[in-house]
């Protein structure tokens, strides 16, 4: 087994997913718009991705780096008379650390993404919560700590250590001080500012004031859930299409036969290029992927 051989194994792989993937998209689409009424569960810590990625680098960065034994028959000798020379394939090697450092602090930098969403998601929660309570209740911290008790971390628990610090100093601008520094999101920005005001303002105008944030959450939410729709053929293919490639990449580091290719000049200038456009393709795709999620947040 050849690594052209290989390599055309892998884009057949390609076009024949790419080829399915066109055909059941719209099937796809409708179950996804379905899905995405549901309410969404975001991980506030690293995703294991972002661990499998380093090690992945780690492992094949070692496979090409690894020193084997290659026997030359110099010219014009008998092939009894071989000589050992150790080759190691250092230019992919040295491609592979740094595109893969890099593409591991991408991948905890759309964790802290995901991070952003929960948020998003747990405010909306709260302001739903503390406009059925404050309906009846209209007393804003006794509301607030009320309406608080079905939140989970982190919006919950800095909402209950602003109340405690309120109950404990007495001092309604130390406790939102203390809210915003450890929840740093616009919609809890906008949610405080309409509580600040509620020991000024009539209870109706508080309450047209947290309708009119709800409604702000819920056409952010809509908006997301639309381009998640959108982008998910696209991404959903940049997806599979990175899988095959990390499979070949590390199925050629770890057969000796199928990495002598990679071990002269004109192999890694080849590899140096396809992977190089490859990495790059997929991050042009990703970045508009990343870059839609933060502006619809």
């Amino acid at each position: 087994m050849s690594p052209i051989f290989l390599l055309m194994v892998g884009g057949g792989l390609i076009v024949g997913f790419l080829v399915y993937d066109w055909i059941t998209h719209r099937m796809r689409g409708r179950l996804k718009k379905g899905r995405a009424i549901a309410k969404k569960k975001v991980s506030s810590k690293i995703d294991w991705k972002v661990y499998a990625l380093g090690i992945y680098t780690v492992v094949v960065f070692y496979l090409y780096i690894r020193g084997l034994n290659r026997a030359i028959v110099p010219e014009g000798m008998d092939p009894i008379d071989v000589e050992a020379v150790i080759k190691r394939a250092w230019a992919p090697a040295v491609f592979i650390l740094i595109v893969g450092g890099w593409l591991t602090w991408r991948q905890s930098k759309a964790a802290r993404v995901g991070e952003r969403l929960l948020i998003t998601g747990q405010v909306a929660e709260l302001v739903a919560a503390f406009k059925s309570v404050f309906r009846i209740r209209p007393t804003v911290f006794n509301a607030l700590e009320e309406s608080n008790k079905k939140i989970p971390q982190p919006v919950g628990g800095a909402v209950a250590h602003a109340v405690t610090t309120f109950y404990v100093t007495a001092h309604p601008a130390r406790a939102w001080s203390e809210l915003r520094e450890r929840i740093q999101d616009p919609y809890m920005e906008q949610f405080v500012y309409i509580l600040q005001r509620g020991e000024d303002s009539k209870h109706e105008d508080i309450m047209v004031a947290l309708d009119g944030l709800l409604k702000r959450l819920r056409r952010a939410r809509e908006l997301r859930d639309k381009s998640e729709v959108n982008m998910t053929v696209v991404t959903g293919q940049t997806r599979i299409i990175q899988l095959i490639a990390l499979a070949m990449i590390a199925v050629i580091g770890f057969v000796p036969m199928l990495r002598e290719l990679y071990e002269y000049t004109a192999g890694q200038i080849m590899f140096l290029i396809v992977a190089g456009i490859s990495v790059g393709t997929s991050y042009i795709i990703e970045r508009k992927a990343v870059t839609l999620k933060e502006k619809v947040l």
